[in-house]
Parts: C-alpha cells; sequence; structure tokens
C-alpha cells in the first residue's frame, strides 16, 4: 500500500513582508491540495505569526486567507503602542528601565549577572496584541489534523535554538519545558521578538531534563531568525535526537523565504545602527546560504525526495519559466519588515509573488506533488 509523501513546510522571518508572502505561498498549496497534506509546519517571527493562525484555527482556507489580509491591512504596531500604554504593562516597563536595568549595567561592570529580570518591555505588548487573535490557546491546542507546529526562537544565554511545539517546547540545553504550560501568543511572539527593536523575553521556565532532572532556570529569547530564519533546520532528515528536542524525517520540504536576495550595493552603512543592521543581514544571508547548500545535498543524496524554495528576492531571470502578468522581483525589493499597516496593492504584489513562484517552482522541481 502507498502511503502519501510526509511534507514540511517551513516560513521564514521577515515581519510583516513574509506574512503577506506566505499567504500567497499558500494560496498556491492549498490551490494544489498540497496543504491539507502537510504534517508539519516550522516558522520563524513573522513566519510564526501566519503559522499560528493557520496551525490553531479550524476555519476554511478561504476565511484564514481573509483573516490575514485584515491583519495586513491594521497591522499591529498600533495596537502594540496602546496595550503598552497601559498602566499595568507600562509600570513594568518603567521599573525595568529604572531598577533592574541601571542594577544589570553596574552588576556587569563589577563581573556579576544581572540580580532582576526585565519584567516587562515592548515584546510584552507585542504578546498582548497578538493575544486578540489567540486568545487563551495553548501550544498543544492544533485545530487542524494530524499537523505538527514549530515555532523557533533563540535562547542568548545558550546561542542555541529554543522552539515552541504543540508536542513539546524548551532546547537540548536546558530540556523541555514542564506540561508544555504555554500560550500560542508568547510563542509566537518570542519567535517575533527581533533584537533591534524589540528586546529579549527574560524568562524563568520549569524543565525536565533527558535524565528525568527538573531544574528552574532562566532564560532570555529572541527572535528565531538569529538561529535560523528559514526555519528549516529542525525538519531536516537524520538530526540527532540528543541534540534536538524536535526531530522529523519528511520527504519533501518547502521552504518560503522572504528574504531579500542578493543586495544592490547602493546603500551605505554609516552609522551605528545601519552597520548594525548590515552586520545582522550578513550574517542571515551567509546562514541561508548554507540551508540552501544542505537542502541539495539532501536532495541529492536521496535523503529528501525533493524541496522547493520560493524566495521573495529570487532573481527572475533564474526562473524556468515566467508567466503573464509577473510580479518581479523589483517591484517588491526592499519592502520593510515592521509590522505596519500595510497598503491593499502591496499586499497584492507580495501575495501574487508568493504564489507566482510556488507554482513555478512545484510544476518544476516536483510535479509529482501538483494536481494531475
Amino acid at each position: 500500500m502507498n502511503h502519501p509523501p510526509s511534507i514540511a513546510l517551513a516560513l521564514s522571518g521577515g515581519g510583516s513582508r513574509a506574512i503577506a508572502f506566505h499567504l500567497g505561498c499558500m494560496r498556491e498549496l492549498h490551490r494544489q491540495g498540497i496543504l491539507p497534506g502537510i504534517s508539519v509546519i516550522s516558522a520563524v517571527s513573522g513566519g510564526s505569526v501566519i503559522a499560528g493562525l493557520y496551525a490553531y484555527s479550524s476555519d476554511s482556507f478561504e476565511s484564514f486567507d481573509q483573516q490575514i489580509v485584515a491583519l495586513l491591512r491594521c497591522g499591529l504596531q498600533r495596537d502594540i503602542l496602546k496595550r503598552l500604554l497601559r498602566p499595568g504593562l507600562f509600570g513594568k516597563v518603567v521599573a525595568t528601565n529604572l531598577i533592574s536595568r541601571p542594577l544589570a549595567l553596574g552588576a556587569q561592570l563589577l563581573g556579576h549577572q544581572p540580580p532582576f529580570r526585565r519584567w516587562a518591555s515592548r515584546s510584552n505588548a507585542l504578546e498582548e496584541a497578538l493575544s486578540k487573535y489567540f486568545g487563551r490557546k495553548k501550544m498543544g491546542e492544533v485545530e487542524r489534523t494530524n499537523l505538527d507546529v514549530i515555532l523557533n526562537a533563540c535562547e542568548l544565554r545558550t546561542a542555541t535554538a529554543f522552539r515552541f511545539g504543540n508536542l513539546r517546547s524548551g532546547s537540548w540545553r536546558f530540556g523541555e519545558v514542564a506540561g508544555n504550560d504555554i500560550s500560542v501568543a508568547h510563542a509566537v511572539a518570542c519567535s517575533a521578538a527581533y533584537p533591534m527593536f524589540l528586546p529579549a523575553f527574560d524568562r524563568k521556565y520549569d524543565f525536565v531534563r533527558r535524565d528525568g532532572t527538573k531544574n528552574h532556570d532562566r532564560v532570555i529569547i529572541t527572535d528565531g531568525g538569529v538561529y535560523d530564519n528559514l526555519g528549516t533546520t529542525c525538519v531536516e532528515p537524520e538530526r540527532d535526537p540528543q541534540y534536538s528536542l524536535h526531530t522529523y524525517t519528511p520527504d519533501y520540504i518547502l521552504c518560503c523565504s522572504a528574504g531579500y536576495g542578493q543586495l544592490s550595493g547602493q546603500k551605505i552603512p554609516f552609522t551605528f545602527f545601519s552597520r548594525t543592521a548590515a552586520a545582522f543581514e550578513t550574517v542571515f544571508r551567509k546562514a541561508t546560504d548554507a540551508t540552501m547548500n544542505r537542502l541539495h545535498y539532501l536532495r541529492s543524496s536521496g535523503k529528501l525526495r525533493g524541496f522547493i524554495l520560493p524566495y521573495l528576492g529570487q532573481q527572475d531571470k533564474a526562473l524556468p519559466s515566467l508567466p503573464s502578468e509577473f510580479v518581479s522581483r523589483d517591484a517588491v525589493l526592499g519592502y520593510p519588515t515592521n509590522f505596519e499597516a500595510m497598503p491593499d496593492e502591496d499586499i497584492k504584489r507580495l501575495t501574487t509573488r508568493g504564489e507566482q513562484l510556488t507554482k513555478i517552482l512545484l510544476e518544476h522541481h516536483t510535479p509529482e506533488l501538483c494536481r494531475k
């Protein structure tokens, strides 16, 4: 008896730009009848927002599509600011900046650990804004049938991946979060806390190690793109379970990347902020190159039956074919990653390019997955 292939979907980071592009990719996967058969979604940052909204809902794809478009039109920035200025959260942010931050700086100068945690920040406001969409849902409450979800983050104390999943959450360094009692809104916010704009979450969790010992550890969690902006690491075959709480062996990987691609070289990184941003971008690009090389190796060695990489910044001339009314790379290049409200024309351009690239690459590289 032939079993259907196991398919993993990876959704990269990239803020609202990623949400719009990934929506287009998912539209084509839905149109081809592939989306309902996906067994695991691994997502990062903006990709975690759309992955969470898909996985933790049983609505039709059409309703899901409408919800994502509405979110893009409204954005999250206004809601984040509104939540940040609420007395309860704002008071904790002020206390963090007046007490915890100065004492942390003083302790570090003396060679000691910061005595207090970061009690609250703009990232907590993001988590509260996301609660508008996810409510009180916990990571284990996935509503799509036979679907696993991994929301990728990065733990800064150990410089390792920290992943939130419907089956388990945690990292191989700290162990598994006891009971996996973590809200979807919190997991998505951790995955999307891009360090240039949103401070890392400073939390304590109860962990259970592999040997059964329990510990209460402090973790510093930031955007998953710092570790793996494509989100493929945990779904690549032959990962050693000794060093990962999440391992999968899919037949196919569909990796949707909202990255810029090759840069023009026109911008000069002069200020501290622009230099830091350029440094982050360089690290992301090199990590992306390494991931692409691994995917090609896995395919050529037979460990994967196939993969596609719909890539927002794809050089159009390298594509095997171009449809009529194709949305070019130049039409979407440079769109920001923040969560500002997005105009309808930008939503259309980004989603359409996602649809078109996914269709082209599916039909060229994995035609066996497409509807006949």
